[in-house]
């Protein structure tokens, strides 16, 4: 553990927890022993591209790869979760939808259709879709700049963030409202070529379905905020408008329930303060020693 960097660590923890629940879950779970698999080879990869790091000839190359490796690792967990979540209980999308309705008197995303019209959702359609590239955005920023103390500090926090997020998958399965109400609906969302594309590509890329609860997008992207506030105030006057309007998009393209967004701003707060104490805490306690090949 001295020899890895603390993002590297962090994904080895949660690798071993879902070997872990799917272990003790499998009889639930049909395609168990394709998920133990897929975890075993994202472990051998990890001390692959830490192998690779620490190589004289490649170290440049390694170092890079080793560095922005945690976004292979967060995209292949995720989409690891389809083949878990569903299986490991029923969803919750119909206490969602009473505690909307316990809030707001109605439900946000049928109140909402007044208001859809289609260039108004082709814009929120990129909002929404602007979520995927937003945190390698702060990433490659700080990079580019060699601010390698702030970029390993942010990786880690958002990996944390994003793990945290999962966990609430896990816990609190739920499709959305576009899945749960869909019968509901007497608006279509209706836009150009530019809304069919996020769509079309979101629906094509997103094995996992049950990711309404905790909203990750509202809760990556105000962490991203909080970084760019922090360390790049420019990225953050840039980002700060990009950022409302995915937030917004998020109940108006039917995505999630406000209480999801609550949950997940509240979760940006929490895993942004323990976040950067437990990378504090992790460099003195368990990595006092520069790593090599990444210090």
């Amino acid at each position: 553990m001295k020899r890895i960097a603390p993002v590297q660590g962090l994904t080895l923890f949660f690798l071993i927890g879902l070997v872990a629940l799917t272990l003790l879950f499998h009889r639930q779970i049909p395609l168990w022993r394709s998920l133990l698999l897929n975890y075993f080879i994202l472990l051998g990869l990890l001390f692959v591209f830490k192998w690779s790091s620490d190589q004289k000839v490649a170290r440049k190359a390694g170092t890079f790869l080793y560095r922005f490796s945690p976004i292979i690792f967060v995209i292949s967990i995720y989409e690891s979760l389809g083949n878990l979540i569903q299986h490991l209980q029923p969803d919750i999308d119909l206490w969602l939808l009473r505690i909307d309705i316990a809030l707001f008197g109605v439900e946000p995303t049928l109140w909402i259709q007044k208001w859809i019209v289609p260039w108004l959702t082709d814009i929120l359609s990129l909002a929404y879709f602007s979520y995927y590239f937003i945190p390698v955005v702060l990433a490659v920023v700080l990079y580019l700049k060699h601010r390698m103390t702030e970029f390993d500090r942010a990786m880690f926090v958002l990996v944390f963030g994003y793990y945290v997020s999962f966990i609430g998958y896990i816990l609190f399965p739920a499709v959305g409202p576009r899945y749960a109400i869909t019968h509901l609906f007497s608006v279509p969302l209706e836009g150009s070529f530019i809304t069919d594309f996020v769509r079309d590509t979101l629906n094509a890329l997103e094995h996992n379905q049950r990711d309404c609860m905790p909203s990750g997008h509202t809760q990556i992207v105000l962490m991203v905020l909080w970084m760019a506030y922090r360390y790049e105030k420019l990225l953050f006057y840039v980002l700060f408008p990009i950022i409302c309007g995915l937030i917004l998009s998020t109940v108006y393209l039917r995505y999630h329930y406000v209480i999801d967004l609550l949950v997940g701003g509240g979760l940006a707060i929490g895993c942004t303060l323990i976040g950067h104490r437990l990378y504090e805490w992790w460099v003195l306690r368990i990595s006092p020693e520069p790593q090599s090949g990444i210090s």
